[in-house]
């Protein structure tokens, strides 16, 4: 048992603690005998969590915005709003680069064609690396996934890489903060699993 404010034997945070070892054991099993489970838990993450987790980030009222737009973060227990928030960090990398490559299709000046077609390689490695990190989350390996800071560099290098006054701006503080967030989430869990 734990000590509690009062010295006294805190109850709640014992059972707090072993329900989230108890679900991190769940998709630990899950995940090593092929069964795919969010297992969603009837209280789900506080925002009291929530609001912790995105206390880390650049800017926390945008990390809870993208994590309360998906529809199950209310009812999620940690290890599903670590799949959750890297499949959304997923959806928006995705749409920057769809967006990118519209940019080079479009773009008729060479050297910004070029240094569009740049950012599209380095998003086309965002993608591949996100994909490692969400398998990784779904094994419950949140001390291995160390992709999420490396997409946050490769999406500066892509900006850094462009013109002053590119259009691309707005999505890659979106994608910043969305990696972020996804960062945050997973030392968060790191935190309380370890």
């Amino acid at each position: 048992m734990s000590i509690g404010i009062n010295g006294k034997h805190s109850h709640t945070a014992n059972k707090k603690k072993e329900n989230g070892v108890l679900s991190y054991l769940h998709t630990l099993y899950c995940s090593s005998h092929g069964v795919f489970s969010l297992h969603l838990s009837h209280s789900g993450v506080a925002q009291e969590t929530l609001a912790s987790i995105c206390s880390q980030t650049q800017n926390q009222e945008i990390c809870e915005s993208i994590l309360e737009s998906y529809p199950r973060t209310t009812s999620a227990d940690l290890p599903a709003l670590s799949l959750i928030s890297i499949n959304l960090t997923m959806k928006q990398g995705s749409s920057n680069l769809d967006t990118l490559t519209k940019f080079v299709d479009n773009s008729t000046e060479p050297a910004l064609k070029e240094s569009f077609r740049n950012c599209v390689n380095l998003y086309s490695s965002i993608m591949e690396s996100l994909k490692a990190a969400y398998q990784l989350s779904e094994a419950g390996e949140y001390l291995k996934i160390s992709q999420l800071g490396e997409s946050m560099i490769l999406v500066y290098k892509c900006e850094n890489g462009l013109l002053v006054d590119s259009p691309t701006g707005g999505i890659t503080v979106y994608m910043i903060i969305t990696c972020e967030t996804s960062a945050s989430v997973n030392q968060y869990i790191i935190g309380v699993v370890h």
